[in-house]
């Protein structure tokens, strides 16, 4: 795959997972009394409850501006840890864990089955992962980035170390003209033209 499909397939994922955390944050931030009946209905602690009301909101909202601004790496991160969190959740409703499976998800998940809602929370799973690789270090995508722009660093850099050195040269050949002089004989001839 070429730099440009990575670049285009890093940016659909990007996009696509900071719609879908800003979605889901609003979603719950709209509807706060709804948000709350459903975590009370799901098989946890009260104090949980009281926590997740205002963290999930918040951190699903953070995540979602996060892929906005410089810190993609990290949106990545922290939603492939809340779907993994989420996956596992349902996963132990799946097999039984639970007495019930009620499900407090937003309007667009909340007609999904147990199984389907697994498969999506698994392919978004997946998608943070890859969005994570692809904008890290350690990706073939980095790597071609990263020697892109030493390539470009490299003239302004240079520019920036020759423009400094050829004014101390010029100086130095002024204050010492016989000395520096290309050819010592014409050294008096330059200095003639100098000035």
């Amino acid at each position: 795959m070429n730099s440009t499909a990575k670049h285009i397939t890093t940016q659909i994922i990007r996009i696509f997972l900071m719609v879908f955390w800003l979605y889901v944050a609003v979603d719950k931030l709209l509807e706060l009394n709804a948000f709350h009946a459903a975590l009370q209905r799901q098989p946890l602690a009260p104090f949980v409850i009281d926590t997740f009301y205002w963290l999930l909101p918040f951190a699903e909202l953070l995540i979602g501006l996060l892929f906005i601004g410089r810190y993609k790496r990290y949106a990545y991160l922290l939603s492939a840890f809340l779907l993994l969190a989420f996956s596992i959740y349902i996963a132990l409703g799946l097999v039984g864990f639970y007495p019930k499976r009620p499900c407090g998800c937003a309007s667009v998940f909340s007609s999904l089955s147990w199984p389907w809602h697994l498969a999506v929370n698994l392919i978004l799973l997946s998608l943070s992962i890859l969005g994570w690789y692809l904008t890290g270090p350690t990706s073939p995508m980095h790597k071609e980035e990263q020697h892109d722009k030493e390539n470009a660093r490299a003239p302004l850099f240079s520019l920036l170390l020759l423009v400094p050195l050829y004014h101390f040269l010029m100086v130095v050949r002024k204050r010492f003209p016989e000395k520096f002089a290309l050819f010592p004989a014409w050294a008096g001839i330059a200095l003639n033209y100098d000035t």
